[in-house]
């Protein structure tokens, strides 16, 4: 396994983690509000509203992880196996919406991960849940086909997210990670939206993405990414972002986390997807040394996201 390739499963792994907690802070504050506390932009960990220290990673990146252990565990990804890491993960103070912490919670008790997915919602959540922990599916399975793809990304999210935009919109950004890992210098934002597209049939995130696409051809504001998307918890409004952020400044990985965040809406998440993203391209050498020495490093923290971004490497290529 070359360096390369290590550097950069790490890379995504705590990209991940890097735009979770520069959101944290702001989650939910609108574009507008940001802007007016920070007009110079967040850019450093701040402590969040719910109390945590600073460096605290929330959902996103504690199911990240959850997700890939069980890869690892398994070598490979079972449905059944990811239910069970993230029941054993959660922590409700990570900042869980009302319904994730109801199915975790009813898989901490012996729910069947089959039928957890729809306890809430008859069609399933078409929330950005699925598509904030994918990462890891997407550095080992990024650059299989749409079915094999699609059915390895099923597998992780069927417990939470079972509505076809939830599953889409994961689908969408592991491919979009396995793309960025495996891209030779630089991707051209066209040709990348352009691949894209053909593993969105028709549906909403396909509409997303050709307005992403055309957004980006014009170097449209960040205000008119706001407006065009809304940046909330749903997939569609959220997923488009962070692809718009990492692609927009595809070159300078710490300014698009910077970027995805001051965004507004559901900062951490976008955050997240946009640092997964931009780590699978760049690897592990753009940290700023004050996220790296910030970001918590007790039980579950920095050097055991490295170290399992490590074990996900070698399964890569065992």
């Amino acid at each position: 396994m070359s360096r390369n390739r290590k550097s950069r499963f790490i890379g995504s792994m705590l990209g991940c983690a890097f735009g979770d907690v520069l959101g944290s802070a702001v989650e939910m504050q609108s574009r507008c509000e940001i802007l007016q506390q920070h007009p110079d932009l967040v850019r450093d960990f701040l402590p969040s509203e719910r109390g945590h220290d600073i460096g605290c990673y929330t959902d996103d990146t504690e199911l990240t992880l959850a997700l890939a252990r069980s890869i690892v565990r398994c070598r490979g990804v079972d449905g059944a196996d990811c239910a069970a890491a993230y029941a054993e993960a959660f922590t409700p103070q990570r900042g869980y919406g009302r319904s994730a912490v109801a199915v975790l919670t009813a898989l901490q008790q012996g729910a069947d991960w089959r039928s957890t997915g729809t306890m809430l919602f008859a069609d399933g959540s078409f929330g950005n849940g699925g598509a904030m922990r994918i990462a890891p599916i997407g550095l080992l399975y990024g650059q299989l086909d749409y079915l094999l793809l699609y059915a390895k990304v099923k597998a992780a999210v069927w417990m939470t997210h079972t509505h076809t935009e939830g599953i889409e919109a994961a689908l969408l950004q592991a491919r979009a990670v396995g793309l960025m890992l495996n891209a030779d210098g630089l991707p051209d934002a066209h040709e990348f939206t352009r691949q894209l597209l053909w593993y969105a049939p028709e549906s909403i995130l396909n509409s997303k993405l050709e307005l992403l696409s055309e957004l980006l051809r014009q170097q449209a504001s960040a205000d008119a990414v706001v407006e065009a998307f809304g940046c909330g918890v749903r997939s569609a409004d959220s997923w488009p972002p962070a692809l718009w952020a990492a692609l927009r400044y595809i070159d300078n990985p710490e300014e698009a986390i910077i970027q995805a965040v001051n965004l507004g809406g559901d900062t951490d998440t976008i955050g997240a997807m946009t640092g997964a993203l931009v780590g699978a391209l760049h690897g592990d050498q753009w940290f700023p040394s004050r996220w790296y020495q910030q970001l918590e490093n007790q039980q579950n923290g920095r050097d055991e996201l490295i170290s399992v971004a490590e074990q996900l490497a070698f399964v890569s290529v065992s």
